[in-house]
């Protein structure tokens, strides 16, 4: 195997392994103990992003993964439009979620996105050579050393997201009873990143017993 071979195939590992690590893990939550039971019956998912996308992409996302588990739930983009609440006072905002029957909603915000940048150190690999051992040649040797291959530092840069999401009760208390950070490390795109965040949410849901645990 040539070098430019092997330096080639070592570099496909590490975008193999880097590929690999695009997970959301959550870093803190909370829940109140004993909620009301029909809490979850009509969630509206509010996503608050500047970018269009990403807030299209997560609140879609979570709808999906929560309609998986037999919860009613709702877009704020599909409901209410592009600007959902802007303009709004809170009075104005609890009348329409009780005029269409909310029982919770549920915010999403991205707290922080950080870029962390971090030096890998070279390293040598070594591929023995059956044609030196024993042998006095020059060329021989010179080939067995060749297949010591070094493979230079380099650099990497990864991204993460640090999301919130915290549900309110939709009645006189307006009370939160789930709150929970989460990071996501280099998501490929907006949906890689939506459809990861959803699944972790909704799986501490169903730990939680806020979601039933069963599928459509």
């Amino acid at each position: 195997m040539s070098y430019s071979m092997k330096k080639i195939l070592f570099l496909f590992v590490c975008v193999v392994v880097f590929a690999s690590c695009n997970t959301t893990k959550i870093t803190s939550s909370w829940s109140v103990q004993n909620p009301p039971s029909d809490i979850m019956n009509k969630v509206l998912v509010v996503a608050v992003m500047v970018d269009r996308e990403q807030k299209d992409r997560i609140e879609h996302s979570m709808v999906e993964e929560l309609q998986k588990s037999g919860i009613d739930a709702h877009s704020a983009l599909d409901m209410f439009g592009p600007k959902s609440f802007n303009g709004n006072n809170e009075d104005q905002i609890s009348q329409k979620l009780r005029g269409s029957q909310f029982t919770s909603v549920m915010i999403v915000s991205l707290i922080n996105k950080e870029k962390n940048v971090r030096y890998v150190p070279g390293s040598y690999s070594y591929y023995g050579s059956p044609y030196y051992y024993g042998s006095r040649r020059y060329y021989r040797r010179y080939w067995a050393l060749y297949d010591q291959v070094y493979t230079p530092g380099y650099y990497t840069t990864s991204t993460n997201y640090v999301l919130e999401a915290d549900i309110y009760t939709v009645n006189d208390d307006d009370e939160l009873i789930y709150s929970a950070q989460t990071r996501s490390t280099d998501p490929s795109n907006a949906h890689s990143l939506a459809e990861s965040f959803s699944k972790t949410i909704v799986s501490e849901l169903r730990d939680k017993g806020l979601v039933p645990n069963r599928h459509r």
